[in-house]
Order: C-alpha cells, then structure tokens, then sequence
C-alpha cells in the first residue's frame, strides 16, 4: 500500500495543523506542510505529492500561480483550493488552471476530508484507519 502524499498549503499555521492532524488521524497518508507558495513549490521538487490543499491569498506567490507552476513540477498533483475568497472569477481562474475543486471557507472539516476522499479514491489511494 503506498499512502498518499498530501501538501496543506496556508499561511495560518492553525489551519495547516488542523487539517494535518485531522488527516493523520482518519486517514493512512503523509502529510507536508508549507506556510507559502514558495515552500510549497520546493516540496513539490523534492517530494512526490498526490494531492495539494492550497489558500489562494497568501503572502509571495499567489495561489493560482503556484498552480501554474506546479504544473511544470508535477503533473500528477492534484490541488483542492481552500480559501475565504469567495470569488466566481478567482474559483473559475483556479479551475482553468488545475485545480480540481474550490472549497470556500470557513468550511468544515469533514466536508474538506470528504472531498480529499473522493479524489484519493478515484487513484485508488484512499485507505480510511478502523476505529
């Protein structure tokens, strides 16, 4: 079983923790964290992301451009933009570039880790933990 590999991309650190911990604890995956765009590209040389949650407001590099550039890096990330820009022409931007969804905050947690579920699983790479 090879666990995916996930990137929480946000510049509050509250947000990265709580999803990261969330994810650990219902989920066999690894997760990455980066407080910016720039961080999250470096991940994205070194590591072998599946899938990438991504804040479209952050201080550098703005969240669609890091899509685009993520593209260059790795073709088989995936991205689910997280963000309280609740913005039709910013989500269509961030689709057109790659992304799979666009999820606005504030948004539950489980209604983000049932997204993460259904992307996983459709690369057969989503393996829930027993309770």
């Amino acid at each position: 079983m090879e666990k995916p590999r996930i990137l929480i991309v946000d510049d509050e650190i509250e947000a990265r923790e709580t999803l990261g911990k969330y994810f650990n604890r219902h989920m066999e995956c690894d997760v990455f964290e980066a407080e910016d765009g720039r961080k999250a590209l470096e991940i994205l040389k070194k590591e072998n992301i599946d899938l990438m949650i991504l804040d479209i407001k952050m201080p550098g590099i703005y969240g669609v451009d890091v899509l685009k550039q993520a593209k260059t890096i790795s073709l088989k990330t995936q991205a689910i933009i997280v963000s309280a820009w609740d913005s039709r022409e910013v989500a269509s931007e961030a689709i057109k570039e790659g992304a799979v969804d666009y999820i606005i905050k504030p948004s539950t947690i489980s209604v983000i880790f049932e997204r993460v579920s259904v992307i996983l699983s459709k690369e057969n790479k989503f393996f829930p933990k027993s309770r």
